[in-house]
């Protein structure tokens, strides 16, 4: 969440202060023992560590020097690197060095501390039981919601251009609100005197690529099975629950945990919620069931590895995983509308860069909107290795030319398009839906074989092969999928 960046800004501050001095230790020393902390500490003062037996007397010496300021802050970023010694396992440098400091810091007003880290520090708590974090204060940052992204934004509105609202929406999707992804997802759009959706989604397609160790870093912190393999319990249970979940679940999630730390329920929720990946309403302290719904953004897009199958069933494969994804965070594809209960589903587009970053993690080539000889398709998708390309249209059941999509998809198929894709969402709950598709969206005389996977939130799937207008055989695949309001 930027904790680095807030330690550098905190010294930065702290040095226009009159009698301040900082040092700033951005990393735990390469050797993990208690004296290789003392050498740091010793050198950044600037003393000898020979005689030195704890950071206390390191402080003691340098306070009694007649030019010592007259307060002194030490910075402490990579907290958690400290909990690992490169010793014993059973015997980290942590507990005896910064329990160390804290006994100079209440015996000098003079020394301050301020130390950023992120799971290690329930490892101190659990673990090392180290004085140096009973006085923390406990801070959730917890991610933006849509006005507060709005306000972020404020600095196109200044130079002329407000983001348009469809911007907005793919920013706060892509990002989940998270506020490190926001802020790069902004810098790259005020590249662009004109932004649009398309460039949301190409920015935050190449940030997997460009800063793969940032997805990397989010994940560990909460799922380093070594220290805890609770969150990520806790964390399968909410993509899979319906917007609650029950505490007994989660309790048990907790309770059969592996690792070294002991994580109770409001511990994963708080840890699940700043890495961004959950959004919980209500008291986690005392609700039962629990409500938490899971939040879309490309952390929460596995980079998936598809299976080694031929073209057409690896694409159903990946957009079927794609799809119950997007079923899962489907809360967050509502905005404030007309509705009777004052929302409505986003517009198709966002869908559409919400399948495009979902398939670019999956290892295919997308495009949006790409050109075709008899219009624009919504995504046009190719696979490293094999030949031909595959065409998918987004749709919302009721609106706008719904009813032609099949003969849509049809009319794309140009020289080397080898299959298409429907994706057609609803939010409505239609009785007999799949039989009322057939009727409305299906031409006849085409072939249909219907499948459903009951396992699958996606309602009903229609393989379709058919002939297009000047002779070509065209396949399509044809998903409906119901997004629910849950949370």
């Amino acid at each position: 969440m930027g904790k680095s960046v807030f330690l550098r800004q905190a010294q930065e501050e702290l040095e226009h202060s009159p009698g301040v001095r900082t040092l700033l230790f951005s990393a735990p020393p390469a050797e993990r023992t208690v004296r290789a902390c003392l050498e740091a500490l010793a050198r950044g003062l600037g003393l000898s560590i020979e005689k030195a037996r704890d950071p206390a007397e390191l402080l003691e010496e340098y306070f009694d020097r007649e030019d010592s300021p007259l307060q002194l802050v030490l910075l402490y970023d990579e907290l958690d690197g400290y909990g690992h010694s490169s010793d014993s396992p059973h015997d980290p440098p942590g507990r005896a060095f910064f329990n160390s400091l804290e006994a100079a810091r209440r015996d000098n007003p003079r020394l301050a501390i301020l130390a950023a880290g992120s799971i290690g520090v329930f490892l101190f708590r659990d673990v090392f039981g180290s004085d140096f974090l009973s006085r923390a204060s406990r801070f959730r940052l917890s991610p933006f919601e849509l006005p507060e992204v709005h306000r972020l934004a404020k600095p196109f509105t200044d130079r002329g251009g407000a983001l348009p609202y469809s911007v907005f929406e793919s920013l706060y999707l892509a990002s989940g609100g998270h506020p490190a992804l926001v802020t790069y997802g902004l810098e790259e759009l005020w590249k662009t005197e004109r932004p649009t959706s398309n460039e949301v989604e190409d920015a935050f397609g190449r940030f997997r690529e460009v800063h793969r160790e940032f997805v990397r870093d989010v994940r560990k912190s909460f799922s380093d099975p070594s220290l805890s393999d609770a969150p990520a319990k806790v964390l399968g249970l909410i993509w899979h629950s319906s917007g609650s979940v029950p505490r007994a679940e989660i309790l048990e999630a907790c309770g059969t945990s592996s690792g070294v730390l002991r994580l109770d329920l409001v511990d994963v929720l708080d840890l699940l919620q700043v890495a961004g990946l959950v959004r919980v309403s209500g008291s986690p302290v005392t609700d039962d069931p629990i409500s938490v719904v899971p939040i879309p953004s490309i952390l929460s897009l596995p980079l998936a590895v598809s299976p080694a199958l031929p073209l057409r069933e690896r694409l159903l494969h990946d957009l079927e995983t794609v799809l119950g994804l997007l079923h899962a965070v489907g809360a967050d594809f509502y905005h404030p509308g007309a509705a009777k209960d004052g929302k409505k589903l986003v517009t198709e587009s966002t869908f559409s860069g919400f399948l495009y970053l979902g398939l670019q993690m999956s290892g295919w080539q997308v495009e949006r909107e790409a050109q075709s000889a008899a219009g624009r398709t919504d995504l046009k998708v190719v696979r490293d290795g094999s030949d031909g390309r595959v065409v998918i249209e987004v749709k919302i059941w009721g609106r706008n030319d719904y009813r032609e999509v099949q003969r849509q998809v049809e009319s794309y198929w140009t020289g080397g398009v080898v299959f298409g894709a429907v994706v057609m969402v609803t939010d409505a709950e239609i009785t007999g839906w799949p039989a009322l598709y057939r009727r409305d969206c299906l031409p006849e005389g085409i072939e249909i074989t219907e499948s459903n996977n009951p396992e699958s939130p996606v309602t009903a799937r229609f393989a379709c092969a058919s002939t297009t207008a000047d002779g070509q055989r065209a396949v399509v695949d044809h998903f409906l999928l119901r997004i629910p309001r849950r949370g």
